[in-house]
C-alpha cells in the first residue's frame, strides 16, 4: 500500500498514479516516460518504523528530465530545506528507467537544534 500526505493529511492508494488522481494533482509533464529523475520527500511513519509516507506538497516529488537538473534540486534541498522543516524527512533521489527504480541517492534531513535546546 502506497502512503501519501497532501495538505497535512495521510492518504493511502494502491499506486502514486491513484495517489495524484485522489488528490486533484495533474501529472507533471515530461519529455520522455521511458527515463526521467525524480526527487522525493519522505516523512516518517511510526506504525511501519520506517520514511514510508511520501509528501506530494511542495518541494516534494519533483520530476526532471536531466540528471543535472534533479542533482541541482537534490543538492539544494540537502543545504537549505532543513531550517524550514520540524520533523525528520528522508530525500531521495531516484531514476525511473522503462518500469523500474534506480536509488541514486538519499539523505535524511534533521531540523536545526535551537541554542536554547543545548
Amino acid at each position: 500500500m502506497y502512503k501519501y500526505t497532501y495538505r497535512g493529511e495521510v492518504h493511502t492508494a494502491r499506486d502514486f498514479f491513484e495517489a495524484h488522481n485522489k488528490a486533484g494533482l495533474s501529472l507533471p509533464l515530461i519529455h520522455s516516460a521511458v527515463s526521467h529523475y525524480v526527487v522525493r520527500l519522505w516523512q516518517w511513519d511510526d506504525a511501519d518504523r520506517e520514511f514510508s509516507i511520501e509528501i506530494l506538497n511542495p518541494p516534494g516529488h519533483q520530476v526532471f528530465n536531466a540528471y543535472d537538473e534533479a542533482l541541482v534540486c537534490f543538492n539544494t534541498l540537502t543545504e537549505f530545506f532543513p531550517s524550514e522543516i520540524e520533523q525528520d524527512l528522508k530525500l531521495e533521489l531516484v531514476h525511473f528507467y522503462q518500469g523500474e527504480t534506480y536509488d541514486l541517492g538519499t539523505q535524511i534531513l534533521l531540523p536545526p537544534v535551537a541554542d536554547w535546546q543545548w
